[in-house]
């Protein structure tokens, strides 16, 4: 059975201590959290703040190129920082006992008039940096395919198709259900390459499990992960929102998502 977490960001605004407990695990954006082009000095403060949250056990980064623009493919990509940041990002990773870091579809874009042959070449060497970085720590790296324009991989499938080409054991996938929604994709693609899975990210319709007419849906992807014996993370990494109309109540929001989620769960393995 696989365990459930929530994603914790934008802290002055949404402060851990509201967050409601009982989750499995937590994930944290690495700009935020970890920002690598900060100096060692700052982190060995923030890595005690970190420590110091009362949150579930921190097991999965996201997001890992946000901040500074940094971005892995297309004229813009600029090799010195992106290879900085990841060297540096990996240490502190590390340093927290992160077994998974999530890497967005978002951070690999073909712009108009760039050569897509180009920016695969550009992708399989940041993915090869990735792992490179990773196997040391016996580290996963999550793909995060994105339904954004212009991207290099957008659907799972294609995701899938471009983590075998680089081929690298670090080298896995993230299953984002906004993104499938949003493309319409197949749930039972996942089931094509089960060991390819090693994260999930779970949202209603652009806010938190339990709010919108997505039970079926939610449904149906716990089934696939019970039926390809999925033993990871799935993570409630969505903006939250009010589910009465009234003002935000983190602590009743995150709760609440969390009942649903485990309920779900146990709805689906009791099947």
């Amino acid at each position: 059975m696989f365990q459930i977490g929530i994603n914790i960001d934008n802290e002055d605004q949404k402060p851990a201590s509201q967050i409601a407990p009982g989750w499995d695990f937590t994930e944290i954006p690495v700009g935020e959290f970890l920002a690598p082009f900060n100096s060692n000095a700052w982190w060995a403060e923030r890595r005690a703040h970190i420590e110091s949250l009362p949150v579930a056990p921190i097991r999965v980064t996201s997001h890992f190129l946000d901040g500074f623009g940094l971005i892995a493919t297309g004229p813009d990509a600029d090799w010195e920082q992106v290879e900085f940041w990841t060297r540096r990002a990996f240490q502190r990773v590390a340093e927290l006992g992160i077994e998974v870091v999530g890497c967005y579809g978002g951070h690999f874009p073909v712009p108009e008039g760039f050569s897509r042959s180009k920016a695969m070449d550009q992708a399989i060497r940041f993915c090869n940096l990735l792992a490179g970085n990773a196997q040391p720590h016996g580290i996963k790296i999550a793909l995060e395919p994105y339904s954004g324009a212009n991207l290099l991989w957008r659907r799972y499938l294609e995701g899938l198709a471009f983590a075998r080409e680089v081929n690298r054991p670090e080298i896995c996938l993230m299953a984002d259900l906004n993104y499938f929604l949003a493309l319409d994709q197949d749930l039972r693609d996942i089931a094509q390459a089960p060991e390819m899975l090693v994260h999930a990210h779970i949202a209603g319709e652009h806010a938190q499990p339990g709010i919108g007419d997505l039970v079926d849906f939610h449904t149906e992807f716990f089934r696939v992960l019970r039926d390809i014996g999925y033993e990871g993370m799935v993570c409630a990494a969505c903006p939250w929102k009010s589910s009465d109309g009234g003002e935000l109540d983190l602590l009743k929001e995150t709760a609440k998502s969390l009942r649903y989620l485990q309920d779900l769960r146990d709805k689906v393995y009791s099947e």
